[in-house]
């Protein structure tokens, strides 16, 4: 990324920074509403028989509180950005400068991009504490966090193509919120499920990046396997990343 861009990167981190801060409410949802559905999840692991399954509570929480945070406070939050700003005009009159149409939309999510990571850092080191749980493989975890953030603001960008306005928003990120923690083994651990449903489960969009985020608390994951995980990552990246480049409206529908 050359001089310009990271220059533009930052003028457009600053200007949502300043936009998030207005409204207070903000804070409601993106701090308070991921960390009341972790000790929802926590009241739901103590309901399974972790040990059966030769799982341990202290990874498991700490995937699923990452993968939560990556859905709530990642996608949803840059989705419904793309499309304001798209209604707004904001898109279009950036469009007309000098800046890049990947640098606009980097930009644009960046806020969102670091308030996720500084949460899943804070609640996962909170996590590894309460559980006595110490990272045994941090690269995989690393990995895995790099790649996801990667894949919910590409799948973002393609819900976004999809909406034309804001108020559709919710519609369009339904499927993620609902569906895809509870296919992806951010809820319910594949290894609980059928084998062959689990084995298929393997396949979901974010699965890959909870096995490799919990691999970096158990190293449970071979180098094959790990790259075998970032390998679906990328291949789910860059199919929303090209609805994105084929959908994607940079001003309102008319």
């Amino acid at each position: 990324m050359n001089a310009p861009a990271v220059r533009h990167m930052k003028a457009l981190f600053r200007i949502e920074w300043k936009l998030f801060n207005r409204i207070k409410a903000n804070y409601l949802f993106v701090v308070f509403v991921p960390l009341m559905i972790l000790m929802a999840m926590r009241a739901v692991h103590d309901q399974l028989d972790l040990a059966e399954y030769g799982l341990n509570a202290g990874p498991l929480m700490v995937s699923t509180a990452a993968g939560t945070l990556l859905i709530f406070s990642l996608y949803s939050s840059v989705t419904g950005l793309y499309v304001a700003r798209r209604e707004e005009l904001v898109l279009k009159r950036l469009r007309t400068g000098e800046v890049s149409d990947p640098v606009i939309l980097a930009g644009g999510a960046s806020m969102y991009v670091t308030i996720s990571v500084v949460q899943i850092v804070v609640v996962t080191t909170a996590l590894s504490v309460m559980f006595g749980a110490a990272p045994r493989a941090p690269l995989a975890a690393l990995v895995g966090l790099v790649t996801g953030v990667a894949l919910m603001t590409a799948m973002a960008a393609a819900t976004a193509a999809l909406c034309r306005t804001v108020e559709s928003v919710m519609v369009a990120t339904l499927p993620a919120i609902f569906i895809l923690p509870m296919i992806s083994g951010v809820y319910i651990p594949r290894e609980v499920l059928p084998d062959a449903l689990g084995d298929a489960l393997l396949f979901a969009p974010l699965s890959s990046t909870v096995d490799l985020i919990r691999s970096g608390w158990t190293a449970e994951l071979t180098v094959g396997a790990s790259l075998g995980r970032v390998a679906l990552t990328v291949g789910w990246t860059a199919l929303f990343a090209w609805i994105a480049i084929r959908r994607f409206r940079w001003e309102p529908r008319t």
